[in-house]
């Protein structure tokens, strides 16, 4: 059974929100779906970390693996119903953003940023993203922490934990490197306001400047993607380390 624990008025952890059980049923069935290419991990800008699409209803690893066949479309209104608590708004007010799988391997991390603006505070193309939850699908890796840096507070991800807060600026964060073991989690952003509440233009202002986002997070990915196959990793400081000696 699920409890919560209220860290700060807009972050709230949900612990036991899936069981361990099904925490690792859901890896396996994205690693099988991987391995038959339905899916695919693909390289995100935080380093060494990868994303995917979520299994569909009604996919025969669902079956496969002892997962309903509405396991995925539940467990994000389940999601919602947990956002919409942390703010007290009605789920009916929580729009989807963006729900994915992540990978984090070995020397993944990511620095200190917010969901939603800048590390200045100011708004721009991810402004939509209102609200973050993040779901850890298992805990057999070292590192991989939780830092919300202005609260002063720590979140060691434990297995079925679901980690739920406002995105914005007063919460910026960061993941501390995995330095052993892979970290699987369920990340997922929302809104309070639908898409026909903003203005065209700044949508298409805000397309305009994801474009360029986009171009400058290719070149940092590719980056880090060359440098991997030259057996080599990148740390949080820009320097590059032999893989063998950091085992």
């Amino acid at each position: 059974m699920s409890t919560s624990e209220r860290l700060t008025p807009d972050i709230l952890v949900f612990k036991s929100f899936l069981t361990k059980e099904e925490s690792q049923k859901i890896i396996e069935v994205l690693e099988t779906q991987v391995a038959n290419e339905k899916l695919s991990w693909t390289p995100i800008t935080f380093y060494e970390s990868y994303s995917s699409v979520l299994p569909q209803d009604g996919d025969e690893e669902l079956d496969q693996f002892g997962l309903p066949s509405d396991f995925f479309s539940t467990l994000q209104n389940k999601i919602i119903d947990a956002v919409a608590e942390v703010h007290n708004k009605p789920s009916s007010d929580i729009h989807k953003i963006g729900f994915h799988a992540q990978k984090w391997e070995p020397g993944a991390y990511a620095k200190e940023h917010s969901d939603n603006t800048d590390l200045q505070g100011n708004t721009g193309p991810f402004e939509r993203s209102r609200y973050a939850a993040f779901l850890y699908l298992n805990d057999e890796f070292e590192g991989g922490q939780l830092i919300f840096n202005k609260q002063n507070h720590t979140l060691i991800p434990e297995t079925g934990t679901l980690a739920a807060f406002a995105g914005g600026f007063d919460n910026t964060h960061e993941v501390t490197m995995i330095t052993s073991g892979i970290r699987y989690t369920l990340g997922s952003f929302w809104d309070d306001r639908a898409p026909e509440d903003y203005p065209q233009e700044t949508i298409d202002a805000w397309d305009e400047e994801m474009k360029k986002i986009r171009e400058e997070q290719e070149v940092i990915k590719s980056e880090w993607q060359d440098a991997l196959k030259d057996g080599y990793r990148i740390d949080l400081d820009g320097n590059k380390y032999k893989i063998e000696e950091n085992k």
